[in-house]
């Protein structure tokens, strides 16, 4: 025991002694890091949590995709382990990047502001994709280094405190001038009016989803549309490149292909999303969805929360998981969904004319993104009822929440505000053996910040509604 003792005072003596030291001081690492370099490593690191650890959970918890497990769909497998890497990656792996490289960039001798500008609009993406999973959340003391214990500001703050990065941002990009460029701002290669559209755009996803429980946020809504400043064309779409090439490769594409031997089994075909395309008679059923390997041609069955899946049961298309398939993090078709919702509702001028043409150029590129053929996109986006006040309120949600099919976060979101609890669209039912009575609002927060940090909120369960859908 004496020994023992004897070596924890000398180990903790010898780590005292050279903890000020140079010894251990590699004399080629480099004491300098390129700002631009870590927002590289950011944007890489969101796009993968986009595309792999929040996929799976979010998905399936919110019933857009089914499960190929034991039940058809899976709120009842709430999936613990990707959720903990996923907040672990946002703070750790993107946050704490971002928040180093403004701070480098804003104590340098000649700040760059197109570059903090960028930085700003990577933080408030992800801080509202946060909170929108968790809810109420670090903010404004999150990856800073310099808190141990960081409170969890309130979900209104937080998107609050997101439009203010997004203003200050968008006041001081100089569209002419450079910011991180290629091959490091790997969205937009340096464009910085494609940053300044898309920071108007993510600007607008925070609103509409603030509006129903702050209506003054309406005015900011018919601003941005009135100001035509936001994203308004496909070359303007926010998305992350994937190519099929090893080690570049979409990482469902990769799951699929190393685990599976490139046959789609995980993922199903949800009845709510089966049932809503059959109902409008959309053409996207074929290019959403494969037939099972039993089944006929043509011959889709969706899994209900009761069935287990079959040979005959659907897929989510292999298409939908090709190599160089991209993240799209925010799409033409969505901003031309939100014209049209935020004209319908009095927001901005034009009337219910404005609107549905808004909708139906939205539908016809939504379609086309998932393969329609354009001729038939725009056949289907013409058939469209024309909106009045009695209808627009649920086509516009239908057509919104289908368009976010393969973006499961922006799916969930708009399906929780499309309306109180009793009128959501879809409506969705709590499948048996789930683990609460209610639907799924929200993801929990990981173990080991529950257990580490005191400031970590309690009592909230995964369907404990969030501020914004109350």
């Amino acid at each position: 025991m004496k020994k023992l003792l004897f070596a924890l005072v000398l180990m903790l003596s010898l780590n005292a002694c050279f903890q000020d030291s140079d010894i251990n001081i590699d004399p080629n690492r480099s004491t300098t890091v390129d700002p631009s370099l870590l927002f590289a490593g950011a944007a890489t690191n969101l796009s993968l949590l986009r595309v792999a650890e929040l996929t799976w959970p979010v998905a399936l918890g919110s019933q857009m995709w089914a499960s190929g497990g034991r039940w058809g769909l899976s709120q009842a497998n709430y999936d613990q382990t990707r959720i903990r890497s996923a907040w672990g990656k946002t703070y750790t792996d993107i946050l704490k990047n971002l928040n180093v490289a403004q701070e480098l960039l804003e104590t340098s001798a000649a700040p760059n502001n197109n570059s903090i500008a960028q930085i700003k609009i990577l933080k408030a993406f992800t801080f509202s994709q946060t909170t929108f999973l968790w809810g109420d959340i670090p903010f404004s003391e999150a990856a800073t280094g310099k808190v141990d214990f960081p409170k969890f500001d309130p979900q209104v703050d937080v998107l609050n405190g997101c439009v203010k990065l997004l203003n200050e941002a968008i006041a001081s990009i100089d569209e002419k001038g450079k910011g991180i460029i290629a091959p490091n701002d790997l969205y937009y290669a340096g464009d910085m009016a494609k940053w300044k559209k898309f920071a108007n755009s993510l600007k607008l996803r925070i609103l509409f989803a603030m509006v129903d429980s702050d209506p003054s946020k309406g005015s900011e809504i018919g601003a941005i549309v009135a100001a035509n400043s936001a994203i308004s064309s496909l070359a303007d779409n926010m998305q992350f490149k994937y190519f099929n090439q090893p080690g570049r490769q979409n990482p469902r594409f990769s799951f699929t292909a190393i685990f599976r031997g490139g046959v789609q089994s995980d993922w199903y075909c949800s009845k709510p999303v089966y049932d809503m395309l059959v109902e409008l008679k959309d053409p996207r059923v074929p290019y959403f969805f494969q037939v099972g390997p039993a089944a006929a041609p043509n011959e889709f069955i969706a899994l209900t929360s009761t069935e287990n899946f079959t040979t005959k049961s659907s897929l989510v298309h292999l298409n939908l998981l090709k190599p160089d398939l991209p993240e799209v993090s925010f799409s033409y078709s969505e901003q031309l969904l939100f014209e049209a919702e935020a004209i319908a509702r009095g927001f901005a001028p034009g009337g219910f004319d404005a609107a549905t043409t808004r909708l139906k150029k939205g539908v016809e590129e939504s379609l086309k993104s998932f393969g329609v053929p354009a001729a038939e996109a725009t056949t289907y986006a013409n058939s469209l009822p024309a909106l009045t006040s009695a209808n627009f309120k649920k086509v516009i949600a239908q057509q919104q929440y289908l368009d976010l099919f393969m973006r499961p976060v922006e799916g969930w979101t708009q399906n929780r505000r499309s309306g109180d609890a009793a009128n959501e669209i879809p409506k969705l039912a709590t499948p048996p053996a789930a683990p609460v009575q209610g639907l799924f609002r929200r993801v929990l927060y990981r173990n080991e910040e529950v257990n580490s940090n005191p400031n970590t909120p309690k009592g909230v369960n995964i369907d404990t509604p969030m501020w914004f859908d109350k």
